[in-house]
């Protein structure tokens, strides 16, 4: 059998790891309410500041300094967002427990698990972010909830999307609060009152669905590219200078070094001095407090001390520690970007990695090489750092854009002893198609390789033994499919591959095992006229043999033709049954269960 991927010669390189030390507490100064507050809360402390303080410390520490010289109006109270950033699912439930938002939460309701986790992303805020070509049939959008049928790339994004910011959400929290500050974004989008006091904000869906939307806004926007590559200290206090004076919050400021990054509001100036400067910020991580990036015009440096999330090691992002500073544009945040999964002119492939556990970080190695197993060409791709602040527990992968002239490459993931388990997901993101594939625990000391984009299809090989869940998407005019594959109990160097002829509506799974393998495959179809989900569970494949499913008469009631054909061309007929409630409660680990965006899962 042609093999699509030779064993990768790329040596393992660990991933960026975050292990910032401890901090000092930076030295208390003079408070500066009028900075937090505007020295007149509204309506009183909505808030308590003693809960606040004992999380998150002292006003004072870590306040700017100096005489004010450009004034946005913007303070992190009222206008800020009531709890800090979250990252997975548990630190959103335990703001509930903490600060009663957006719920208050007993300890009671705890302990029985009745808790609300944050909703996946929705058809609406998908539109608002890559426009409606997001949806199937953009004619069918509801015109009252701005709800469509999404196309499956779309759901697929939307789950990169959300398990990337598991790390945080930080660059969503700085755009959404500029944003409704500025009144770009209406307070209905976001759950505000509409009077300025984003404090008060009870934190359900809509601000969570803001966050989350403009969090993941940041991989497909060329000013982010610009900011992450670094602008002069100098130059970004002039720039604030000059247009924080026109009573808005017009960006983003990043800062981001190989230990992590962080997205903040920048909303005023100060002068300290014999060419020093403090930019006063409204950090996510912190909320009700005023605190300084520092800058050094005479040398052109800049710092800025911080824990990048609240749960995580401090970390000094500075000119010393090669840290970049920039600004992004919060209006062009707030466009539609460009979609890399809609139907159009290809636009290039996109890969997201899920998080790597912060004690397996080291010992993981992950990169891209070509169909001769040799390192990808770096002219042909650029890898960006997500600003979400890693955790304690988990560390954000970059996202890697690959170059349409590139048609078929490798994802390869090299590991040493990993400490504890490691799952890993993979997808691969391009107009009009997408492949995904999962891995329930990574071996240690192994190597695997995800082939992409070649004649043959996906390949999946590893030389360990494992069981990889792999998932194929095609979006056309009118019409979805998706197409599964999972080979249980994949024996160590063995091979297998996922060939899909969309033209002539026919799929192959194959391998080279030298002993039959059980697959269990899985093939869905959505139209105008509905759609359904067909399986077929634990099919026995003898060596040499294969199955091939043919879906030209397959609708809604009539499922696709499947065989298994031996070497000799024998077949034997394999019953194909539809996915229903049911099916799905008794074999719940066997089955891959779409509900929607961002809850798309291999169960």
């Amino acid at each position: 059998m042609h093999r699509i991927f030779a064993r990768s010669s790329v040596a393992l390189v660990s991933a960026v790891a975050l292990a910032g030390a401890a901090l000092a507490p930076a030295s208390a100064q003079e408070p500066t309410p009028n900075l937090i507050s505007g020295g007149n809360p509204p309506a009183g402390w909505i808030a308590d500041p003693q809960l606040f303080g004992n999380f998150f410390g002292p006003l004072n520490v870590g306040a700017p300094q100096g005489t004010v010289i450009a004034d946005s109006g913007f303070r992190p109270y009222p206008h800020g967002f009531p709890i800090p950033n979250w990252g997975d699912a548990q630190s959103f439930i335990n703001s509930q427990l903490i600060f009663g938002t957006p719920s208050r939460l007993s300890f009671e309701a705890y302990e029985k698990g009745e808790v609300a986790p944050p909703a996946p992303l929705n058809a609406l805020s998908l539109r608002r972010t890559f426009g409606d070509g997001v949806c199937r049939d953009p004619k069918t959008i509801d015109p009252k909830t701005g709800d469509c049928e999404l196309i499956f790339g779309a759901e697929l994004l939307a789950q990169s999307i959300e398990t990337g910011a598991t790390g945080g959400h930080c660059f969503g929290f700085a755009a959404a609060a500029a944003g409704l500050y500025n009144g770009q974004i209406p307070a209905n989008q976001v759950g505000a009152s509409g009077l300025g006091v984003n404090i008060a904000n009870p934190m359900g869906n809509p601000a969570v669905q803001t966050i989350t939307r403009l969090y993941g806004a940041q991989y497909f926007n060329q000013s982010v590219v610009a900011a992450l590559e670094g602008f002069s200290p100098t130059e970004v206090v002039n720039t604030l200078i000059r247009d924080l004076q026109g009573g808005t919050a017009p960006y983003i400021l990043t800062v981001i070094n190989s230990e992590g990054g962080h997205g903040i509001t920048p909303f005023a100036v100060l002068d300290r001095g014999e060419g020093i400067y403090d930019i006063a910020v409204y950090d996510n991580n912190f909320p009700m407090r005023a605190r300084a990036v520092t800058v050094d015009t005479n040398d052109d440096t800049f710092t800025y001390t911080s824990a990048i999330n609240p749960s995580a090691p401090g970390i000094e992002w500075s000119t010393e520690t090669q840290s970049n500073i920039g600004l992004v544009s919060v209006a062009d945040m707030l466009e539609p970007q460009t979609c890399p999964v809609c139907l159009g002119p290809d636009q290039g492939t996109l890969v997201t990695i899920s998080p790597l556990k912060a004690d397996n970080v080291e010992q993981i190695g992950i990169g891209l090489i070509d169909p001769s197993g040799q390192p990808l060409d770096p002219s042909t791709y650029r890898a960006l750092s997500p600003l979400n602040p890693p955790t304690k527990a988990q560390i954000t992968q970059p996202v890697i854009i690959i170059d349409p002239s590139v048609g078929e490459f490798g994802i390869v993931v090299n590991t040493e002893d990993l400490p504890s388990k490691q799952s890993l997901e993979l997808y691969a993101i391009s107009n009009g198609e997408a492949q995904y594939v999962l891995l329930d625990e990574l071996a240690s000391n192994s190597s695997t390789i995800f082939g992409v984009g070649g004649p043959e299809g996906i390949a999946f090989t590893s030389d360990a033994p494992s069981s990889p869940r792999i998932l194929q998407l095609s979006d056309q005019p009118g019409v979805s499919f998706d197409v599964n594959g999972h080979p249980l109990d994949l024996p160590a160097g063995v091979e297998v591959q996922q060939q899909w002829n969309t033209d002539r509506e026919r799929i192959e799974y194959r391998s080279n095992a030298k002993k039959a393998l059980r697959w269990n495959i899985q093939i869905g179809g959505l139209d105008n006229s509905g759609g359904q989900e067909y399986v077929g569970l634990n099919v026995r494949v003898p060596a040499g043999a294969k199955i091939v499913v043919d879906y030209t008469n397959a609708s809604a009631t009539v499922p696709p033709k499947a065989w298994v054909r031996d070497a000799d061309g024998n077949r034997k007929p394999i019953t194909l049954q539809p996915v229903t409630e049911q099916l799905v409660n008794e074999y719940r680990d066997e089955l891959y269960v779409s509900k929607g965006p961002g809850e798309a899962r291999t169960d």
